[in-house]
This record gives structure tokens, sequence and C-alpha cells, in this order.
């Protein structure tokens, strides 16, 4: 098992939310915003499949020779 840290860009609606989140979760168990992000990054444990496959596709046709016009 490898370990990876990763920058995740939110928008500002996203950003807004995410730090109500910070705040509910910081009374309840002390989370912050980095901590909730970790936990539904690891609870959409699919989606890590999905990303895969999205890169897989995007390196498929990124090998693909390019057609001019």
């Amino acid at each position: 098992m490898k370990f990876y840290e990763v920058t995740i860009i939110l928008e500002d609606g996203q950003q807004e939310r995410l730090e109500r989140l910070a705040k509910r979760f910081k009374k309840i168990n002390g989370w912050g915003e980095k901590e909730i992000l970790q936990f539904v990054v690891n609870g959409f444990n699919g989606n890590t499949d999905a990303m895969l496959e999205f890169m897989e596709r995007k390196a498929e046709q990124m090998e693909k020779p390019c057609k001019l016009a």
C-alpha cells in the first residue's frame, strides 16, 4: 500500500460548504477541512477505480496520433 498526497481544488461555493462542514465537525469530533476531505476520498473507494479508468482512457486518447486537418 502506498500513500499519496494530492491537491484538491475547490470552487468558491464548494469552499464555503467545506468551511461550514468543518465548523460542524470541529464540534462533533475535532475534524478540520483536511480531515473531512480525507474521509470523503477514503469513503468513496469505488471512486478511485473510476478515476483510474478515466486516466486510462485519457492516456489512450493522448497516445493516438494527432490527425491534422
